[in-house]
């Protein structure tokens, strides 16, 4: 890492380092980033850190900081928010060994490479630490508080929608430029989401030989398309892997490829996949988006549709290929209100998996007791004169 400090004449805030998935980015951050850059900070020297290729996300910060390489070995990306095995294993995902089990560590060097980069007198905004921030003269807190004893439950203080603003995602230059290298802008696309997640919510993927078949039929479907693949090498399927007559998105240099998969999507007549951020994503594109997962979490979908974008989302976590296929069509043709046409699944919809009677009530019991804590804290900085950012807190807190 280099840690040369960089000066300049404004005074500067610092936004991130964003470290946790893209869902969370998506709906709880870039857009508070921005409301806070135009309605607070507007003359201040403004960066964010993130990673490579999500420029489009934050069009009005000054500058982005990619994060080092050596942090992006780790794939912290894939993970839960603010990040499964932050700490000893804690929060648990699906898979511990095939993850480091101690980001926290890794995240605190990560934020003092920053502050080593940048003037002392920095205002500082961390996900992953409790924060101060005013708006409209009155005093919030957003960030995550980890508390001796109860790691495996965080608390979460995230941004509400209201403190944030919530435009549609446009690639940079360098996005378009790399994509028309590489796909005819006199083409439509169908964008397929193949999420492939071994460390955590592996109950969400679905088959690949069910994506295998979506894809030949919709070849065969819609020849004048082109088929593209997108997503993350650590995190879907076909990585590294070469699909006849369709554009692997996936492949292209992690320091780009968030940025052109955006530019691709504003050339896709629909965008499909399980529940995931990338989904999010592509509603923020202005893509039509046909989608499935648990029913439970339908309605969080619909409401992180800021743009009001055209969206199907199929209540079962595991459908057949046709009723994805005919999801899609249904997209593609501007037919979206025919999906109540759609025959139900045998046996009703599916449901997400719940944890034991002993596990709920384990955490029911951690909760309550975690709850006075956690509810000083916003009371004691509320009452006393601190500083706008990132907050020290007493040692009992992470």
């Amino acid at each position: 890492m280099n840690n040369n400090i960089i000066n300049n004449d404004k005074k500067t805030v610092f936004f991130g380092p964003f470290i946790g998935e893209l869902g969370w980015e998506l709906s709880y951050w870039q857009g508070w980033v921005k409301k806070m850059c135009r309605e607070r900070y507007d003359s201040y020297r403004k960066i964010t850190a993130s990673y490579p290729g999500k420029e489009p996300f934050y069009p009005d910060v000054d500058e982005f900081w990619q994060l080092p390489e050596d942090f992006l070995k780790l794939r912290v990306c894939a993970r839960a928010y603010a990040s499964d095995f932050w700490k000893g294993n804690i929060p648990k995902g699906d898979n511990a060994d095939s993850f480091d089990k101690n980001i926290s560590q890794h995240a605190d060097n990560l934020l003092k490479y920053f502050r080593n980069k940048l003037p002392s007198d920095t205002i500082f905004y961390t996900p992953y630490k409790l924060n101060r921030y005013m708006l409209d003269n009155k005093k919030h807190f957003l960030g995550s508080i980890f508390m001796k004893g109860f790691n495996d439950i965080p608390k979460i203080f995230s941004p509400p929608f209201e403190h944030q603003i919530f435009g549609e995602l446009n690639p940079t230059p360098k996005g378009e430029i790399f994509l028309r290298k590489i796909f005819d802008p006199n083409k439509r696309m169908i964008a397929i989401f193949p999420r492939y997640r071994l460390g955590r919510r592996i109950d969400k993927n679905w088959q690949k030989e069910k994506y295998d078949l979506l894809i030949k039929n919709l070849q065969k479907k819609y020849p004048n398309h082109v088929i593209g693949i997108f997503g993350s090498s650590c995190g879907s399927y076909y990585a590294r892997e070469n699909i006849g007559n369709c554009i692997n998105f996936v492949n292209v240099d992690e320091r780009i490829r968030l940025n052109v998969q955006l530019a691709a999507l504003k050339r896709a007549d629909v965008a499909i996949g399980g529940q995931s951020g990338a989904l999010i994503m592509a509603l923020l594109a202005k893509c039509p988006v046909a989608g499935w997962g648990f029913m439970d979490a339908e309605k969080q979908m619909k409401g992180q549709n800021f743009l009001n974008t055209r969206f199907i989302y199929w209540p079962e976590v595991d459908p057949p290929v046709a009723v994805i296929e005919n999801l899609a069509t249904l997209m593609i043709e501007k037919k979206e209100k025919e999906v109540i046409n759609l025959k139900m699944p045998e046996g009703g919809w599916s449901f997400e998996v719940k944890k034991s009677f002993a596990g709920r009530v384990a955490d029911k019991v951690k909760k309550i007791i975690r709850e006075p804590f956690v509810g000083l804290i916003p009371a004691y900085f509320k009452k006393n004169n601190f500083k706008e950012g990132l907050l020290n807190l007493p040692s009992i807190y992470k």
